[in-house]
């Protein structure tokens, strides 16, 4: 899919006390992986993906990879859902592609965070942000009879639709506008085995309700995967995410407010058909600045009419 804040945590702008970290959107993390260039979009016509992400966190972390205020962190747990949907022209329409329209909406179907003393809270379930992208398919490149290159370019905007409240520290939506084009590229070895990627750019606008500005960011998800057998795919799977610049707000930086994570875990794809295809990630974070690191679980369908 393209964005996805679909990432998906779906943690808007997390407030604590005087910290103004924690402020970028529920992006696309680790939601798009295996074969993400173009095989998993072949056809013209209308594609449905859905997905189902359960993420659970017990470490709240500072700017030096330590826990917030040096005490222990509450336990947090999200089930989240993403609907997505997607059309695909026919005819090429730009630069020798095809282009497409893609819309999101995700929806948090529970949110909960135990008591803590770092006054960490949430608004609980309810929709994240409408997004909407329009994008350019390229058709597979084949040499010497197998796939050898296919990739995508998406543009879209997350408009601020979502739940947000200004007293609440976790919310299904952002509270603010931001676009978030990326490219989506796969690369063949050999006829069984290659190398997906998903490269974003994040820019984000200023929280009118607080006056937090996060700036900008990039994230990439990436996939080595393997056709163990016909259809069916193991993967390493993994993302990796780094603000540019410190968080704002006010108009005053924020130092030492930059996010990152890294997360690395095993992938499966099995392709039914070209029409009905099953994925499923595994998530263990690492390497995180001013973010909650977890575990990520995430179920993927994609059918096509």
């Amino acid at each position: 899919m393209k964005k996805l804040n679909i990432f998906l945590i779906l943690i808007g702008t997390l407030i604590i006390q005087d910290l103004y970290g924690y402020a970028l959107p529920a992006v696309n993390l680790g939601f798009t992986n295996i074969l993400d260039g173009g095989p998993v979009r072949p056809k013209p016509g209308f594609y449905i993906y859905e997905y189902f992400q359960y993420y659970y966190s017990n470490k709240f972390l500072d700017s030096t990879g330590h826990l917030l205020d040096g005490v222990p962190s509450p336990t947090y747990n999200s089930y989240a859902i993403v609907n997505q949907f997607i059309y695909q022209t026919k005819e090429n329409v730009l630069l020798k592609a095809k282009g497409g329209i893609d819309l999101v909406l995700p929806i948090v179907l529970s949110s909960t965070i135990s008591k803590n003393i770092l006054n960490i809270t949430n608004s609980g379930a309810g929709f994240g942000d409408f997004d909407l992208g329009i994008y350019l398919q390229w058709d597979t490149i084949y040499r010497k009879g197998r796939p050898f290159f296919a990739n995508r370019l998406n543009f879209n905007a997350s408009f601020p639709t979502g739940q947000f409240l200004s007293n609440k520290s976790i919310n299904p939506g952002a509270g603010f506008f931001w676009i978030d084009p990326y490219w989506a590229a796969t690369f063949y070895f050999t006829e069984k085995a290659s190398v997906s990627w998903r490269l974003h750019y994040l820019w984000c606008a200023k929280n009118p309700t607080n006056q937090v500005s996060p700036g900008t960011a990039i994230h990439c998800n990436f996939s080595f995967e393997y056709e163990v057998i016909n259809n069916f795919y193991l993967a390493l799977v993994g993302y990796v995410l780094q603000q540019l610049n410190n968080t704002k707000k006010d108009n005053v930086v924020v130092p030492n407010s930059k996010e990152r994570v890294l997360g690395i875990g095993p992938g499966a794809l099995y392709m039914n058909s070209e029409d009905l295809m099953f994925f499923g990630y595994l998530y263990f974070e690492m390497d995180v600045r001013n973010r909650p690191q977890g575990i990520s679980l995430i179920l993927r369908l994609l059918k096509h009419f």
